[in-house]
């Protein structure tokens, strides 16, 4: 997969995908497609990660899209200002971001619902009680508002938080 992040305000992620690549999104991400892309919509993961993701601010269910031919193009947008950034998720390297910041990802990524584990962080923190986690492996496009800094909470354990 290849991929460019490009526009100011309301940036946008375009990928070139391989045969048989894929990427899953929620629903409304998706911006633009060219042909060679086939859509598969599903649960992803089943019911108890689709509930815990709707915890997250996210969808029930997820669409994947996988190219049939070299070179297929498909583009995601952010819904609001500021960045879309990649993180590559593997063994020993998961993130924590503010709810409803996943755009897409690559297939082998897991989205879950992280609830903050103190009431005075998830009253006063900003970002509410329940934040999302990314695990698994692959790469992981978030749209983020505001300046990004990136926290390590502990070995292999990032946060990812807007600085306004």
């Amino acid at each position: 997969m290849r991929y460019e992040i490009w526009g100011e305000q309301l940036p946008a992620v375009t990928m070139q995908l391989e045969a048989g690549e894929s990427v899953y999104t929620q629903r409304g991400g998706l911006s633009w497609m060219s042909d060679g892309i086939s859509m598969q919509t599903n649960m992803k993961g089943g019911f108890g990660k689709a509930l815990g993701r709707i915890f997250s601010g996210e969808s029930l269910f997820m669409a994947t899209y996988t190219a049939e031919r070299a070179g297929a193009e498909i583009t995601f947008a952010s819904s609001m200002p500021g960045n879309i950034k990649v993180f590559e998720v593997g063994p020993g390297r998961e993130y924590i971001a503010q709810k409803s910041a996943f755009l897409c990802a690559q297939p082998g990524v897991t989205l879950s619902a992280e609830f903050t584990r103190s009431f005075k962080g998830g009253l006063f923190g900003g970002e509410g009680f329940v934040l999302q986690r990314y695990s698994g492996y692959g790469l992981v496009f978030l749209e983020l508002d505001g300046a990004i800094r990136e926290y390590n909470l502990k070995p292999g354990l990032y946060a990812i938080a807007p600085k306004w």
